[in-house]
């Protein structure tokens, strides 16, 4: 009954996507056009900047403070619904379940922004951000584990905060916490290696909303079709991950908690991340050649005998290569890194009636990051886009009869629908990720819609879907399907 669903569902959004735009009558079209015909009234435009209000005016330095800061933002109010009932180990109690049946979020969050113009065209900006998750005091706040709450309830944050401006015509500096976006894809991460990312609610959420910003001293420089960018990277910091508990990290038996102890350095302790990226542009196509020695964006397990296993950072190499290749309505892209010193933890057997029976070691491991992909832009500002990724663990055979713990090799695939409708009011999003060569690994489905309500206004929703497989990857967040809804002001 589900996969019929599914199948009706997706038919419909291609229907919908594929229909050709309503034609609109010549008379019609004459009226929607008819007001561009009168004159235009310069009056309208007086009184548009007439200074700062009274109130401003009236401080010290309140001109300054008009001309030259600047402060934006956000609030929103989002809800999560899940539809199917289903319980987790609760972690902090042994033999409690949690429930994660229907009402999942219902928070108010907000965004501000702060930018400062100062002297010689230098900056500052200064990101805020936060929620407060009312859903877990109306479905009742000792039903969840202290980890979840820590990272569902309520969250105060820094974004991006960072100094920036030129050092010569052709030379920037940013010194701060920031955001880098490398590679082409818009799904998935290939040489996009440098920021974490918060992945508390997977599949929710495209990856350009993703990041989360790393200090670090950038420079930029550019001249004519060429450009490179250097990275000192001395922060250690990283994803945002389900914790156990949560309906997301639903597969270890009741009575276990996955803790380790973790690494106990500070977070800008040890020798800074180095990473570079060089660019040549032209007309039709483009590259970019990538470099990187940084930590991974998630801590690994590493396991020493006799202190045990622990969590702590890993530092692995990076290679890249991307590039960009348009020709009509078709936009050809790809990625390629080679990863070097990747941690994996593996299982070893020990010797017959031996206890215990395996031991756990860790093993550094090369692997190859392969992305490919297609975007065809239609009529009616139609997009389909179509990304495949191979990733592959370099010299790593397999234990007869031991199950490993990393996957030699994985096959990733997205596809993404989009289109506006209602003069561009509405966006339309369809998305499918698909892990294994067959689906075998677990689907997202997600469907969505963003309409613009005012230039202040705007709302989204749309409807979550996790495909099963396996119970492991997405296969295990079968019973995570959930419709969400958003509404929100900026300024």
């Amino acid at each position: 009954m589900r996969a019929r669903l599914f199948a009706a569902a997706l038919i419909g959004a291609l229907g919908a996507f594929l229909a050709p735009a309503p034609l609109v009558a010549e008379d019609d079209l004459d009226d929607l056009m008819g007001g561009f015909d009168d004159g235009f009234d310069e009056s309208a435009l007086e009184g548009l900047d007439d200074g700062p209000p009274e109130w401003l005016a009236a401080l010290p330095g309140g001109e300054l403070l008009y001309e030259h800061v600047d402060l934006s933002g956000s609030v929103a109010s989002g809800l999560v619904y899940s539809y199917i009932d289903h319980s987790v180990p609760h972690f902090d109690q042994p033999g409690r379940f949690s429930s994660f049946g229907k009402l999942r979020r219902l928070d108010l969050d907000f965004f501000l922004q702060l930018d400062i113009e100062l002297p010689n065209e230098w900056t500052i900006r200064a990101e805020g951000l936060g929620w407060y998750d009312f859903a877990y005091r109306i479905m009742g706040r000792s039903d969840y584990g202290g980890q979840v709450l820590d990272v569902y309830e309520w969250q105060v944050d820094t974004g991006e905060v960072y100094v920036a401006g030129p050092i010569t015509s052709n030379l920037d500096l940013t010194i701060g916490r920031k955001i880098v976006n490398w590679g082409r894809s818009d799904t998935f991460r290939v040489v996009d290696v440098v920021n974490p990312l918060d992945n508390k609610e997977p599949g929710l959420v495209d990856i350009e909303d993703l990041r989360r910003p790393k200090a670090m001293v950038k420079l930029d420089a550019v001249s004519g079709p060429w450009s490179g960018q250097l990275l000192v990277v001395p922060e250690r910091r990283y994803d945002r991950q389900p914790p156990p508990g949560s309906d997301f990290f639903p597969n270890i038996p009741a009575g276990f908690s996955p803790r380790f102890p973790i690494d106990g350095r500070s977070e800008f302790d040890g020798t800074p991340g180095i990473a570079a990226k060089f660019d040549g542009r032209f007309s039709g196509w483009d590259f970019s050649l990538y470099g990187a020695w940084v930590d991974e964006t998630s801590r690994v397990i590493d396991f020493e005998p006799p202190t045990g296993i622990r969590a702590e950072s890993n530092r692995f190499g990076m290679a890249g290569a991307a590039g960009n290749f348009t020709r009509g309505p078709w936009l050809l892209k790809a990625e390629l890194a080679y990863l070097t010193q990747i941690r994996v933890l593996r299982i070893k057997p020990n010797p017959p009636m031996a206890f215990p029976p395996f031991t756990l070691f860790n093993d550094d491991k090369d692997r190859i990051d392969a992305m490919v992909g297609v975007e065809y832009y239609g009529p009616d500002s139609l997009t389909i886009a179509v990304e495949v990724v191979t990733r592959q663990i370099l010299n790593y055979p397999g234990r007869q009869g031991v199950p490993d713990l990393s996957t030699q090799s994985n096959f990733e695939t997205g596809l993404r629908i989009t289109r506006p409708f209602l003069r561009e009011r509405l966006d339309l999003t369809a998305l499918a990720v698909i892990l294994g060569e067959r689906a075998q690994d677990g689907t997202i489905l997600r469907f969505s819609a963003e309409y613009e309500i005012t230039d202040d206004w705007k709302a989204e929703g749309g409807w979550l879907v996790f495909v099963g497989g396996p119970d492991r990857a997405l296969g295990s967040f079968d019973d995570n399907d959930r419709l969400y809804a958003e509404l929100k002001y900026s300024f």
